[in-house]
């Protein structure tokens, strides 16, 4: 985490200027309607605009809180969960070639009432844009995953 720090720290910030949203998201849900009880798969993928490349450590991380009467609570990580090594990072290995998917399981309460739902989840991910300078920040985001109750 120092190493990681360190080149925050080192980072002209006021030569670049991070964009407003450095990832589109797309959120998808399997199956796409559901029964009260079972469980659905939201699948959430990010691709990051030209410049920007996500970091593989801190972890990518989603979590839903529960949401009493619709599903329970859950947290799925993508990305190394310990710092890279000094050499790792020296050689721009902290990225990802292509973003693997965040995917979570989520379950419906057995009372969930028919009907589409909307449930928010929190999306946490570092990036980095490289183009123009030098620049990695924290991103925090609300996460929309509808689901729809039979």
């Amino acid at each position: 985490m120092a190493v990681l720090m360190a080149v925050f720290l080192a980072a002209p910030a006021a030569a670049v200027h991070p964009p407003d949203v450095p990832a589109a998201l797309t959120v998808s849900v399997e199956p796409e309607t559901v029964a009260p009880g079972q469980t659905v798969r939201v699948r959430l993928d990010l691709a990051p605009v030209d410049g920007v490349k996500i970091n593989r450590y801190p972890q990518i991380k989603l979590i839903v809180d529960a949401h009493e009467g619709l599903v329970a609570a859950a947290e799925a990580r993508v990305g190394d969960a310990r710092p890279p090594s000094t050499d790792t990072m020296e050689r721009g290995g902290n990225y990802f070639a292509t973003v693997e998917p965040v995917e979570l399981e989520l379950t419906v309460d057995s009372a969930a009432s028919s009907g589409s739902h909307e449930v928010e989840g929190k999306l946490t991910y570092f990036y980095c844009v490289t183009k123009n300078g030098f620049f990695c920040a924290p991103k925090r985001t609300t996460v929309s995953i509808p689901l729809r109750v039979r």
